[in-house]
C-alpha cells in the first residue's frame, strides 16, 4: 500500500493535487460503508473513474440526462451482454449515439462521480497501481486541477442548498408553475415525480443519478416556482459507516494478495520473459486512438522478433502494469506467444526441409514470418 488514510484528514481536493504533483499512474480507491469509488490517474491527470454504486452508472447517467430512452439502454445493455463489450461501445455500435457524444457523455459522468467526492463526510482510501480496462480510459484526460475547482464548487453550492432543503425528509409538492416550460431532461422527470407525498430521499431512489444533480434540479424547479415545499418532517439518521483504518488495512492486503494472485502469480514471469510476442489481430486504428501512449510502446514491441523480457521496461512498477496490458489482450485472443523469434523458428524449418504449405506459423503471421 503506497498511500491511505482518512478523508477527514486528507480532503479530496488534497488527494487530486497530491496525484498531479507526484505525477501518480494507477488508481486512487476511495470506501464509506459499502460504497466504492476507483479514480484511474495516468501521470497524475484523471483517465478514468469506476463506481460501485448503480445510480451512478454510465447508463443511468444516459437515460436520466435525455441522451438515451429505457428501450435504447435496454437494446444496448443485452449487445453488452451477448457481445461480452462495455456500454459505450455497444451505443457506437448500434448507431444509438455517435463517438462524440459517448465521449462527451462519459467525461461528464467521470466528473460528476469524482465531484461527489467531495461532499462525502468521511471516508477512507489507498492508492495502489492498478489499470482499468482500455475502454473505460478516456482517450484525453481530465485535468486534475479542473476538478479540484469544480469539486469546491460542489460542496460551496451544496451548503446554500441545504439551508432551503435542510435533510433529506423534506416533501415537495406541484407548485404554481407546474409542470414548468423549457425544463431539462432530469428536471421534467422530477416535476413528473412529485406528488405532495415523496420526499427528497422518495423522489431520488426512483430517480437516481448523482444525488448533487438531483438537489440542484430540486431547487431550481422550487425557485421557479414549479415545485414547493409540502412539509419538513423530522431529519432521519443515515445507515452510514466508516469503515476504520484497521479494517481497511486487512482489506486492502487481502484485495492486494488477490490480485497478485490472479494476474502475476497463475505463470512464472521467467517463463513469459522467454517467449515472444506477435499479433494475431492488429488493434485496428480507431482502437490505437483509444491506447494510451504508455501502453501504444509495449504494445509496438510485439513483432516476434523481440523477447518479453527485453520487451518489459527495467522499472519494477511499470513492469506490473505492462504485464496487465499482456494479460487483457491475451484474454481478448488479440496475441500469440511464440517460443522462438519467428526468424528462428523459420530457420530450423529451412534445415528439417519442411515445406512452406506445412509451416503453421505462416497462415497467421504472413507479414512477420515474410
Amino acid at each position: 500500500m503506497e498511500f491511505s488514510g482518512r478523508l477527514a484528514a486528507f480532503p479530496m481536493g488534497d488527494l487530486l493535487q497530491w496525484a498531479q504533483n507526484e505525477r501518480c499512474t494507477g488508481a486512487l480507491v476511495v470506501r464509506r460503508s459499502q460504497r466504492e469509488k476507483r479514480i484511474y490517474f495516468h501521470l497524475g491527470e484523471v483517465v478514468s473513474c469506476l463506481s460501485n454504486d448503480p445510480a451512478e452508472f454510465y447508463g443511468q447517467h444516459l437515460l436520466l440526462h435525455g441522451h438515451v430512452g429505457q428501450d435504447a439502454l435496454f437494446q444496448a445493455l443485452s449487445h453488452c451482454t451477448t457481445r461480452r463489450t462495455r456500454l459505450g461501445v455497444a451505443l457506437r455500435e448500434l448507431g444509438l449515439l455517435s463517438p462524440e457524444v459517448i465521449q462527451q457523455t462519459l467525461r461528464r459522468q467521470i466528473e460528476d462521480s469524482i465531484c461527489d467526492l467531495f461532499l462525502w463526510r468521511g471516508g477512507v482510501f489507498y492508492f495502489q497501481s492498478e489499470l482499468p480496462q482500455e475502454e473505460e480510459i478516456l482517450p484525453e484526460p481530465i485535468h486534475s486541477m479542473g476538478l479540484v475547482m469544480e469539486g469546491t464548487r460542489w460542496v460551496d453550492e451544496h451548503a446554500r442548498i441545504r439551508r432551503v432543503f435542510v435533510h433529506d425528509n423534506v416533501v415537495l409538492r406541484r407548485g404554481d408553475a407546474w409542470p414548468g416550460e423549457g425544463l431539462e431532461p432530469m428536471e421534467r422527470r422530477l416535476a413528473g415525480l412529485v406528488d405532495g407525498k415523496k420526499n427528497l430521499a422518495d423522489l431520488y431512489e426512483q430517480l437516481k443519478g448523482s444525488y448533487f444533480r438531483f438537489l440542484e434540479a430540486a431547487l431550481r424547479l422550487t425557485v421557479a416556482m414549479v415545485l414547493d415545499i409540502e412539509k419538513v418532517g423530522e431529519a432521519n439518521e443515515t445507515g452510514t459507516r466508516e469503515l476504520s483504518v484497521f479494517d481497511l488495512l486487512l482489506e486492502q492486503a487481502t484485495e492486494e494478495q488477490v490480485l497478485v494472485a490472479r494476474r502475476h502469480m497463475a505463470v512464472p514471469l521467467d517463463l513469459l520473459e522467454r517467449c515472444y510476442p506477435v499479433w494475431v489481430l492488429e488493434p485496428t486504428t480507431d482502437e490505437r486512438q483509444r491506447i494510451p501512449m504508455r501502453a501504444r510502446d509495449f504494445y509496438a514491441r510485439f513483432d516476434g522478433r523481440t523477447a518479453l523480457g527485453e520487451a518489459f521496461s527495467g522499472d519494477p512498477r511499470q513492469r506490473g502494469r505492462e504485464l496487465d496490458l499482456l494479460m487483457l489482450q491475451l484474454q481478448k485472443g488479440s496475441l500469440a506467444l511464440l517460443p522462438a523469434p519467428l526468424e528462428k523458428i523459420e530457420k530450423e524449418a529451412d534445415q528439417r526441409g519442411q515445406p512452406p504449405i506445412q509451416r503453421w506459423w505462416r497462415r497467421f503471421f504472413p507479414q512477420a514470418a515474410g
